[in-house]
């Protein structure tokens, strides 16, 4: 877990590291499925203060207060969850009735659909923290800081290009965070403190290392001492350039819209049987523009080709106009091809 959770102020420098190796160590399987991944819980603390002498003093530990806690898990749809606890107490060597109580817990889950590296994936989780640093005095001569990180990470590798969105909710005393960072050094990072917060962005193909974390840090200090808490749900989704909704409208009887091919940007369509005898004008726009209309002899069962620039977002919509006069429509929309 070295590279499951990212601590507070140390972004730059994971992604620093990820870009110098390249990720090229990672080992990814033939098949793409995610390699290295982890979920779990890492608590961290420490305690001290410095004398009159100004050498640092180690307040000492008592109770098992540092964890490091996580197992894999796997693209296969199955949620897998870790959650953890532990508490210790720090004393002044100098004066033992002056102590410090530390707790901390986390838990964290994550799931995600198949993985091929070039089909649409989505990857969810959850993250929650809590620790507290508190004196058994009126004040503390140790300075005490725990951190809690719960969250999950992993490393894959796309066959295509593929649109990235990152999506993070959270609400607490603490923050959460998700980092991807690919071969190229393309990054996304997505902090939500409180509320929602996402980013996208197209990645090339090639590995790409993703984490998401709640994370929550307590100090006590003199006459401070702090509860804290956060929890946070996370969502990667992953899809290829070009990828098409479902259509919708009651028009898919009469047009149908195909793929889009991402060499050209254009989109496949076609006229229906059921066009011809019901209908008695078919409309097709291309991101509000006309690019085509049949009416008369010329509705006919009949397969087009609809132009789209190939670095733009492109939504179609065929709009039919029954014989009876009543319109109908059919729409689909598709991701940029670059």
């Amino acid at each position: 877990m070295k590279r499951l959770l990212v601590r507070r102020g140390a972004v730059g420098l994971t992604l620093g590291a990820l870009a110098a190796t390249g990720l090229a160590s990672v080992p990814v399987p033939a098949h793409a499925v995610v390699a290295d991944p982890e979920v779990g819980v890492r608590v961290h603390s420490d305690s001290g203060y410095y004398n009159d002498v100004d050498d640092w003093v180690y307040c000492e530990e008592a109770g098992v207060v540092d964890l490091d806690d996580v197992v894999p898990w796997s693209d296969n749809g199955v949620p897998v969850s870790r959650s953890g606890s532990t508490a210790g107490t720090y004393t002044d060597p100098a004066n033992t009735a002056d102590k410090v109580n530390v707790n901390a817990s986390g838990s964290a889950s994550v799931s995600s659909t198949p993985f091929t590296g070039s089909t649409s994936t989505t990857i969810t989780g959850t993250a929650q923290a809590t620790v507290s640093a508190i004196s058994q005095g009126a004040t503390t001569n140790c300075d005490t800081d725990i951190r809690a990180e719960s969250g999950a990470s992993g490393e894959i590798t796309l066959t295509q290009p593929m649109w990235v969105t990152l999506t993070a909710a959270g609400d607490g005393t603490g923050t959460g965070m998700m980092v991807l960072v690919n071969a190229d050094g393309v990054s996304q990072i997505v902090t939500a403190k409180r509320g929602t917060a996402s980013s996208g962005t197209l990645l090339s193909a090639g590995e790409a290392y993703f984490q998401f974390a709640s994370m929550a840090e307590a100090n006590a200090d003199g006459a401070d001492e702090e509860t804290r808490s956060y929890s946070a749900t996370f969502k990667i989704e992953l899809k290829p350039v070009g990828t098409a909704t479902e259509p919708t409208g009651k028009g898919k009887g009469y047009a149908q819209f195909g793929a889009r091919d991402c060499a050209t940007g254009n989109v496949a369509a076609a006229i229906t049987k059921k066009a011809k005898k019901k209908a008695k004008q078919v409309v097709i726009t291309v991101n509000g523009a006309k690019v085509a209309k049949f009416k008369g002899k010329k509705l006919k069962k009949r397969t087009l080709v609809l132009p789209a620039a190939p670095a733009a977002a492109a939504e179609v919509v065929a709009t039919i106009t029954l014989k009876n006069g009543k319109k109908v429509t059919v729409t689909r929309s598709y991701l940029a091809c670059s």
